[in-house]
């Protein structure tokens, strides 16, 4: 996804007020709420970002959903984006934010996706090889359920996937086998 400058610098601009204000934790809490609620809410994304529509009614509507939810600097901030006619920027900027806050304090997003929820030994598991493989690293684990992969996991770290799925090897199976040509003996 590419990002506009001006998404970038409102992001940064976001996090140094965060961190002025010793605020940044929540605030990075808060643009988690946004960027699930902008990820799964396509409509009001579409709303927040249509430039027919008059900054006081995305205004209102952010508010009305958020105001109970978030801190009152991310409220602020929503209204100072609408303000500025950066609403189609918004989800871009709570994207850029995460990045950000994520880049600055080591955080290592992980994405494992399994055919059903990890229990509580499985979690710990997987914590344990991220401590051990990233030491360094404060590693932060989110499980997508995916009953597709049948079972086994894929697992996406930083730009690397690495995929132990039942449906994986089968289908790395299937390539072989229609890669293999039928030799007579």
């Amino acid at each position: 996804m590419h990002l506009s400058k001006a998404s970038i610098r409102y992001a940064r601009a976001l996090y140094a007020l965060g961190e002025e204000m010793h605020v940044s934790d929540e605030v990075y809490a808060n643009m988690h709420l946004l960027m699930d609620f902008f990820s799964e809410a396509k409509d009001m994304r579409a709303l927040v970002a249509n430039p027919v529509i008059h900054p006081n009614v995305k205004r209102k509507a952010l508010r009305m959903i958020f105001q109970d939810h978030i801190d009152s600097l991310s409220v602020r901030f929503l209204d100072l984006i609408i303000a500025k006619n950066r609403s189609a920027d918004i989800y871009g900027i709570v994207r850029e934010y995460i990045e950000l806050y994520r880049g600055k304090r080591g955080i290592l997003r992980t994405v494992v996706r399994t055919a059903r929820p990890l229990n509580e030994a499985e979690k710990a598991g997987f914590e344990a090889w991220f401590a051990q493989t990233w030491p360094d690293k404060q590693v932060e684990m989110v499980n997508k359920v995916r009953p597709e992969l049948i079972g086994g996991f894929t697992l996406r770290v930083d730009g690397v996937f690495v995929d132990k799925s039942v449906a994986g090897r089968l289908q790395e199976m299937r390539r072989e086998l229609s890669v293999k040509v039928y030799q007579k003996s």
